[in-house]
Parts: structure tokens; C-alpha cells; sequence
């Protein structure tokens, strides 16, 4: 078959297949060759790519700990190639790491981890407390030391200006506990654009799936340049492929189409989908080093029809301006997100109880709806913020 850019084969397919607007959004591609899909061979890893200037090489397609798992699934993973496992302070209520280290501490220096810390803006931070949540974190991973350590989800840089927080990783990092920093975000518009300038900055975690992200590909593009690793994050737009009853061919998985769409954007390092099970992991990484082609491009036009009314992107925050009440409208209507469809009720309740009393949708149902106005996707925000409320807080 002969090679086609990406962009080329994208607009072409969506042109005479889809016929629902998928060419205006495959404009801002890049350059990719797709070939015809192959047989596989062996089920395992194919392909690690340089982890940015880290001096690391990462399996493309890697594992993210959010979720309840077993440490055996974890091991399986690492036995069929997996070799980069991102997890953080607050997954599980800290049982992610316990398990991250019950799985991989007689691997320590096969594995590549990753683990994160959130800080609020409006809190005094201390260089002391930075240090102790650190430390605890690599007690709970059986380890002396974590790879990367990441300041969790924040909407700009800002926190990188605090003097305190500098000195603390700059501390850990001379006493060999961490060996890089960074952050993830659900802002990357944003952040990726700060990155650029700040030298804390040599991993990045953000959204990026097949109907969210475009938007930051040029970004990413110059943030892969400088040589900071890259990893995607919420991969499966929505997660709501678990709810579907058929999709258009059965005989092509969604996630593995998914994966294999983030992967084709050489700016991407890897992606880290959840593995809470072992048919997860072989699912997964049967998509290693896997071109894009044709039939995923099916399944994704199909998947798109079927959930895109359905959902937040998390990452648009188009209509935060338009609310009177400040309503945290993304993080609540994320907080649902992974009550329904990523199998984490406990999680996102306890989530939501930490959120600011005025950040919830009390009053939504007295509202105008100024968000709906708003949202570009043209969502019943009011009707959605109202149902997550209800879920979050039983």
C-alpha cells in the first residue's frame, strides 16, 4: 500500500466516510505515514520512544494506576513490555502507590515512575511539607526514589513562582529522591505555552484523544522540540466505551483505535490508559507500534456519533467565564465522569466533598444556563451539573 501523510488520509476519509465534520478538525495535523495493519506477531511492547532530554526510553504505550487494581496486573504489565507506570499522592487515597510498590519494588531499576502532588495557591506553602509528602510517597512505593515527580493538575504556572516549592524539589532533587519534575494539567493551552520558558518543567502530562487536544498539536509541537517529555493522558474521550452496546465494526477495538490515533502524533512520548485488569493490559498493548489505518478511523467516526452529546471535554473550559455562581463546571462534570464511566464511585465522591462549596452546582436549577450558551459542543450542562450532583453526593 502506498504511504499517505496523515493529514492527507484523514481529510480524504472523513471527506467521503464520515461526513461529519472529522476533515476541519484533522487540519491542524501532523506529519505521519499510515500504512495497512498487520498481523501482529507476540503479544508485547514494540516500540520506546527518548523520554524528551530525560536520557529515558518509554514504552509508547504505557500504564496510568487512577483506578482499582491488583499489583499482579501491574507485573503483567511490565512482563509483556510496559515499562513506565504513572500514578499519584491522591489515586486511591495513596493506595495507588502502595500497590505501585507491592508490584515493582524487586524491579525498581527496570521501571520507569512517575508520581504527583497537588498544591493549592491559596494555601501557604512549606519547603518542609513538600519534602515529608515526598518522602511518605516513596515509603509507600517500597523505593529511595521516583523518576519523575509531577505538581498535580494545575491551569497555569504560577505555583512555579513560589520559592518554597522550588527550593523543596530542588532539595530532593540534589539528595537523588526525584530525578525529574514537571506537571499535569487539563489546561495545557495554557500551561504548555509557560512550559516553554521554565526550566521546572521536563515532563508534561495532559489530555490528549482523538477529539480533545487538537488544539494544543502545535504547542505540543514545540514543547517536544525543547525537549521535554510528553505524556497523554484521558486517551478515550469521555471513557464511555464500556456503556456502548455495538460500534460500527466489531471486529476493531475502540481503545486500541484510540491508542493508536494518540500514538500516530510523533510529539507524543506515550500514553498512559488505565490497566485495573489483565485483559486491559493485553487489549492495550496489542496496539504497541501499531499504524493507524482506515477501520480505527471507523470505529472513532462511530464512537463520536454515538457519545459526543454525552460528555464533557474537560479540557475546552469555554463556559467558566459564562457562569454567574463560579461554578467549578469541568472539574464537577469530571468528578461524574469518573463515578460512571471509569468505575471510580469512591474516588469521585471523595473528590467532590474536597471541592469548595461554592465551586458546586447548588443553584444550577434556578439558573438561566449561561454555560449552555456557551459550550461549543451544544450540551444540556445545566441538566448534566445537576446529575453529577446527585450522584457525587449520595
Amino acid at each position: 500500500m502506498a504511504k499517505v501523510s496523515r493529514r492527507n488520509f484523514l481529510t480524504a476519509f472523513s471527506s467521503s466516510v464520515l461526513g461529519f465534520g472529522f476533515a476541519k478538525k484533522a487540519k491542524a495535523g501532523f506529519g505521519h505515514t499510515v500504512l495497512a495493519q498487520s498481523e501482529s506477531s507476540a503479544l508485547k511492547i514494540k516500540k520506546y520512544n527518548p523520554f524528551g532530554k530525560t536520557g529515558l526510553k518509554v514504552s509508547d504505550v504505557s500504564c496510568g494506576a487512577i483506578s482499582f487494581f491488583e499489583p499482579n496486573v501491574l507485573r503483567y504489565a511490565y512482563d509483556l513490555g510496559v515499562n513506565y507506570f504513572d500514578t499519584a499522592e491522591t489515586y486511591l487515597r495513596k493506595k495507588s502507590e502502595t500497590f505501585i510498590g507491592q508490584a515493582l519494588k524487586d524491579i525498581r531499576d527496570k521501571v520507569i515512575i512517575t508520581t504527583k502532588h497537588g498544591y493549592s495557591a491559596r494555601q501557604k506553602i512549606k519547603r518542609e511539607d513538600i519534602i515529608k509528602r515526598v518522602e511518605e510517597s516513596l515509603k509507600r512505593m517500597q523505593t529511595d526514589y521516583v523518576d519523575v515527580a509531577m505538581v498535580h493538575g494545575i491551569s497555569d504556572l504560577s505555583l512555579f513562582n513560589n520559592e518554597e516549592l522550588l527550593a523543596a524539589y530542588a532539595q530532593l532533587k540534589k539528595q537523588g529522591k526525584i530525578r525529574f519534575t514537571g506537571f499535569s494539567t487539563h489546561n495545557a493551552k495554557v500551561t504548555l505555552k509557560q512550559a516553554l520558558d521554565n526550566d521546572f518543567v521536563q515532563v508534561v502530562l495532559v489530555i490528549y484523544n482523538h477529539d480533545e487536544g487538537k488544539a494544543i498539536e502545535p504547542l505540543l509541537e514545540q514543547v517536544h522540540k525543547k525537549g521535554i517529555g510528553t505524556v497523554a493522558m484521558k486517551i478515550f474521550a469521555g471513557g464511555k466505551h464500556g456503556n456502548l452496546k455495538s460500534l460500527i465494526n466489531q471486529e476493531v477495538s475502540y481503545p486500541q483505535a484510540a491508542i493508536r490515533w494518540v500514538l500516530s502524533n510523533p510529539n507524543i512520548d506515550c500514553c498512559i490508559p488505565t490497566m485495573s485488569s489483565y485483559s486491559h493490559v493485553e487489549e492495550y498493548v496489542a496496539a504497541s507500534a501499531k499504524p493507524l489505518n482506515r477501520a480505527d478511523l471507523e470505529v472513532i467516526a462511530d464512537y463520536q456519533r454515538q457519545v459526543s452529546q454525552h460528555y464533557c471535554r474537560v479540557s475546552c473550559s469555554e463556559c467558566l467565564s459564562a457562569c454567574p455562581h463560579s461554578v467549578a463546571i469541568n472539574d464537577v462534570l469530571r468528578y461524574g465522569m469518573y463515578f460512571e464511566d471509569y468505575g471510580m464511585e469512591k474516588e469521585a465522591m471523595s473528590y467532590y466533598a474536597e471541592l469548595d462549596e461554592g465551586k458546586k452546582p447548588l443553584i444550577c436549577a434556578s439558573c438561566s444556563g449561561n454555560c449552555e450558551s456557551a459550550c461549543p459542543y451544544g450540551l444540556k450542562v445545566k441538566d448534566k451539573l445537576i446529575h453529577a450532583h446527585e450522584i457525587l453526593s449520595v
